[in-house]
């Protein structure tokens, strides 16, 4: 039960520190490295939870730093939407691509399985 619990926590961040490293499309790169080598049944479903959890700790940085509140009322203001649905539509971008990309390999690699049966 541990061990799962710290690749959950070291898949988070993984998708934090690469986000801040390097951008948001290494996302669907890390989820789909990790449906490719994860047994887990629900690898899709736990990539996007991780990348949830990723960016909320990004979030939760900038909040500590910065007017992360104010940001959101003008742009979400601009935007025509609540500032709370802008931070949560910031959070399900990266979960809606860790989900899709963890998705399309784990299906890809069913049907290469296949292929070589």
């Amino acid at each position: 039960m541990m061990s799962r619990f710290i690749k959950v926590v070291l898949l988070a961040e993984a998708f934090a520190v690469a986000t801040f490293g390097l951008g948001w499309w290494t996302v669907p790169l890390i989820a789909a490295v990790y449906a490719l080598i994860s047994r887990n049944p629900q690898r899709a479903r736990t990539a996007a939870l991780c990348a949830l959890a990723g960016w909320a700790t990004l979030l939760a940085l900038d909040a500590a730093k910065g007017p992360v509140p104010a940001m959101a009322s003008r742009l979400g203001g601009v935007m025509g939407i609540p500032p709370i649905v802008l931070l949560i539509l910031t959070l399900i971008f990266p979960a809606a691509l860790a989900w899709s990309a963890a998705a399309l390999m784990r299906s890809l690699r069913g049907s290469s399985q296949q292929a070589s049966s």
